[in-house]
């Protein structure tokens, strides 16, 4: 590892400083918001410098870039057409950086032959296991190793602190990735994939954790590297997790009353992911409905779509529009509506947002390139293709609550798996 390290010191400055950038990009993402866009700004202007000095215009000569280039136009029209400029323009206009952002990655992962690949998967691994050991301490003392921790019970807030409880989408993520690095070493890979489960668990982000076992249930399915025994022994080890948390909290109720309480703080992550059941007891839809704080938003979502089926809400107005619905109705026959800045679901947040044409195009194009990413792993194997392509699948399941898909952290992490999905995809992307 030391000498990849140092061949990415005997590359250029431009090329040097770029290759930097993506080892410690999962650094990045744990910082907020104004710092994540500013590198990746950077970022961008380094690959477009990259590319003029080098004249090496024809990474751009491939499908990818035509569709990305019509969904960027989709978006400035949409912006345009619709009433709240002032709102919508940022997200609209400035989508290119997320079309440069894609290719930079697909550019510095495949440079020369795929030269620095293995040393960049290698450090966010290490930057993984980090994340990772520091969210079992918090889990364990109740604050992080930076002194941070969660108001929320049953939460853990990681690196990213109390006001961001977004570690776990940043989680789910580089778990996937993480595998793809550490497929081939068997021992390895079934650690990570075990540990990352366990660790996902103590997150207590629950629709996170449940996108984690399936991609990771596809995972092991589709590359053959299970077996009805290790199927077994997987659903017996996650069962075991939920067993023992039962059981510690049952223990920490003989507890003194001090120590109850700690124990009732750390163990709220039981009652987070066993409320799940409690849901389906309910009654009625109705009661269903009305009593968990997902639906509220999705109906109110899909209600903000009927008042605006062609042109949505607009990429930035949607808090607004749905502040107006739920000023006009706050219950559709007697169904809670809820306004929030974001519905919390991909899928309806592109159809309030875009209208059902904006819904048809992002569908359509992801559906082609869903489709030709798997038929380019299918002959050759590559897990890391494999690996976002099943992060992308996850994050459509129906009704699971979502980020939102056009802020800044959740579109980076978005389209960073679209890019490395569509790894070695494009045959002039390097030469």
């Amino acid at each position: 590892m030391k000498n990849d390290i140092l061949d990415i010191f005997k590359e250029g400055l431009l090329i040097r400083t770029s290759l930097i950038f993506i080892s410690l990009f999962p650094v990045t993402l744990l910082l907020s918001t104004a710092i994540l866009n500013a590198i990746i700004v950077i970022m961008n202007v380094l690959f477009l410098i990259h590319v003029f000095s080098e004249k090496k215009f024809s990474i751009f000569n491939n499908d990818l870039f035509y569709f990305l280039f019509a969904l960027w136009a989709f978006f400035i029209i949409n912006t345009l057409l619709n009433a709240n400029f002032q709102e919508n323009y940022s997200r609209g206009f400035g989508f290119v950086r997320f079309i440069l952002f894609i290719f930079l990655f697909l550019y510095f992962f495949s440079y020369k032959n795929f030269l620095f690949k293995k040393i960049i998967l290698n450090i966010w691994t290490i930057i993984f296991i980090i994340v990772s050991l520091d969210l079992i301490f918090e889990f364990f003392v109740g604050f992080n190793t930076l002194g941070f921790k969660a108001n929320y019970p049953g939460r853990l807030a990681g690196f990213m602190g109390a006001d961001e409880l977004k570690i776990g989408h940043w989680y789910l993520c580089f778990s996937l990735i993480i595998l793809s690095n550490n497929f081939n070493q068997h021992k390895k890979f079934w650690f990570f994939l075990f540990f990352s489960i366990f660790v996902c668990f103590l997150i207590g982000e629950r629709a996170n954790f449940i996108r984690l076992f399936f991609a990771l249930l596809l995972l092991t399915i589709i590359t053959n590297r299970i077996s009805f025994k290790g199927l077994s022994i997987t659903i017996f080890i996650i069962g075991s997790i939920f067993f023992t948390v039962q059981i510690l909290e049952k223990n920490e109720q003989k507890a003194s009353n001090e120590v109850a309480e700690t124990w009732n703080n750390k163990f709220e992550i039981d009652n987070r992911y066993f409320s799940i059941i409690n849901f389906f007891k309910a009654d009625s839809i109705r009661e269903m409905h009305n009593n968990n704080k997902y639906t509220p938003m999705y109906f109110g979502a899909y209600n903000v779509f009927k008042e605006n089926k062609f042109l949505g809400a607009g990429l930035g107005s949607y808090y607004k529009k749905s502040g107006e619905m739920f000023r006009k109705y706050e219950k559709f026959n007697e169904y809670i509506i809820l306004p929030n800045t974001h519905p919390h679901q991909y899928s309806l947040e592109i159809l309030a947002t875009l209208g059902l044409p904006g819904f048809l195009f992002i569908f359509l194009f992801l559906f082609y390139f869903i489709y030709k990413s798997f038929s380019f792993y299918s002959p050759i194997k590559k897990i890391i293709n494999l690996s976002s392509f099943l992060m992308i699948i996850v994050f459509f399941i129906p009704l699971l609550p979502t980020g939102s898909f056009f802020t800044t952290y959740g579109a980076t992490i978005f389209w960073l798996n679209f890019s490395l999905m569509n790894l070695g995809n494009i045959k002039n992307i390097n030469y």
